[in-house]
């Protein structure tokens, strides 16, 4: 065989060899190249699917928070309304006590009043106390009371002018009892009580 013919062959049979490495690389390239990117592939979904878990907690998180506050804020609202409501109506009620303070069916249910309330103390010694409006129609009723009373015009004797709607504050000789049936304190008194039926009636149990 010629030299220069088995030089070719030698030349062509490391060529082929090459080719073959190469494609080989090549193929072993696109295949590593492929893995990769498909691990990038997996790992940004994962990183997505991670971070969009992450989205729902925190959306979800904040909703509840505004719901929360939202609750609050509402039923501080509501309890504010209701208060509201609650304070007109007793302003609507006191208002209606002045008007009855003032009308003429007062003046005589006021003697019956201060009569009542004298006996209460027990005594034949009382000091009746009210606005000035009423003690003028009261020492009017001095020797009536007096007589309901089974006492001497004497022993019913008045104090000084007091703020209020309307009743009598009485106290016996000594100071040392005192009974105070005006409308102010008749409604202190009764103000809790009242407010828990006010709000039964208004907005149920």
């Amino acid at each position: 065989m010629p030299v220069s013919k088995g030089a070719r062959l030698m030349a062509e049979e490391v060529l082929r060899e090459a080719s073959e490495r190469a494609t080989a690389m090549i193929a072993a390239a696109k295949k590593e190249a492929a893995t990769i990117l498909d691990a990038a592939r997996f790992t940004a979904r994962e990183e997505e699917a991670r971070e969009l878990k992450e989205a729902q907690v925190k959306g979800w998180r904040a909703y509840e928070e505004v719901m929360a506050k939202g609750r609050i804020e509402v039923k501080k609202v509501a309890l504010q309304r209701r208060e509201e409501v609650m304070n007109e109506v007793f302003r609507e009620a006191e208002e209606k006590l002045r008007k009855y303070a003032a009308s003429n069916k007062y003046r005589g249910d006021l003697v019956r009043l201060a009569i009542g309330s004298c006996k209460k103390l027990g005594t034949g010694q009382v000091l009746i106390s009210a606005n000035e409006r009423d003690l003028r129609v009261l020492r009017r009723a001095r020797a009536r009371i007096a007589r309901a009373l089974l006492v001497e015009v004497a022993g019913v004797s008045f104090g000084e002018p007091i703020q209020a709607i309307g009743g009598v504050r009485v106290t016996s000789a000594d100071g040392r009892i005192e009974i105070d049936d005006t409308f102010d304190c008749r409604l202190r008194r009764e103000l809790d009580v009242m407010r828990v039926k006010v709000a039964r009636l208004l907005f149920g149990s």
